[in-house]
């Protein structure tokens, strides 16, 4: 063999083991690509519910219980936990009938536990047999499908010393400035509203973003002056101008009570 053919033969050798380890310009592999939810199938399949459960940001979100109740049989439930890609998949192949789809999400924040129910893109029951998709997503906010909300309730007291101040009520604003993220990680935003009437009968504000907030109030008369109230959580502690807490979970909803007044 020649030494010009020798050479080749080297030269190309060296070639192909370099492109083997990727290169030889000290150009690095690619990243790995960013996770991103499993795709909705296109068709359900036979006795079986499944789907993906995803959290406000799109992302997959593991660990939500996902049930297929029957619509007649009482306390009859399919259940599945999600997995790290959101996916899930439990079987409605017995007892024979029609089955409707439910999920939740526990959460622990600020050494507190909180339970969640998770928004379903569809509400309509099905048959066991057909089988059925359906997607859960984690609102923090937003209309239930039963007429509800999603987000926490605040409810406002005026304090019981001072009776006349019941007639300021409807005239009071409140502000909440977000004292850390959110219970889902997210980043609030302050939020000033008047107080409007619960379904509970009582004056406050609905649908809240769960989290920690700085709360403020004042009297704010349409055309008068402003005037700042001091407030305290209901029948707990000293008033001030302002108060920090989170909302409390009470039965399947979550609540926070203030107390405002003059002095």
């Amino acid at each position: 063999m020649s030494r010009t053919l020798k050479s080749l033969s080297s030269s190309l050798l060296l070639t192909l083991i370099l492109a083997s380890c990727g290169g030889g310009d000290g150009a690095s592999s690619p990243p790995p690509s960013v996770p991103t939810p499993v795709p909705t199938p296109s068709s359900p399949k036979a006795q079986t519910m499944s789907g993906v459960v995803r959290n406000s940001a799109g992302q997959p979100l593991a660990g939500a219980t996902v049930f297929a109740g029957h619509t007649v049989l009482f306390n009859v439930n399919a259940l599945t936990t999600s997995g790290a890609d959101g996916s899930y998949s439990v079987s409605v192949a017995q007892p024979a009938g029609s089955w409707y789809a439910g999920a939740q999400i526990k959460r622990r924040y600020n050494g507190a536990d909180y339970t969640f129910d998770l928004q379903p893109d569809k509400t309509d029951p099905f048959p066991g047999t057909q089988g059925a998709i359906r997607d859960f997503s984690w609102k923090l906010t937003g209309t239930r499908p039963d007429g509800g909300k999603y987000g926490a309730t605040l409810t406002v007291y005026a304090d019981f010393f001072d009776p006349e101040l019941l007639d300021w009520i409807p005239d009071m604003e409140v502000t909440l400035i977000p004292d850390g993220p959110l219970i889902d990680g997210s980043v609030g935003q302050t939020i000033r509203r008047r107080l409007i009437q619960t379904p509970d009968g009582q004056e406050g504000l609905m649908d809240i973003p769960l989290g920690t907030y700085v709360i403020r109030a004042r009297y704010a008369p349409a055309g008068g002056a402003a005037r700042d109230l001091s407030i305290r959580l209901r029948n707990t502690g000293d008033f001030a101008t302002s108060v920090v807490s989170a909302f409390r979970q009470k039965g399947s909803d979550q609540l926070l009570e203030v107390e405002v007044s003059r002095q």
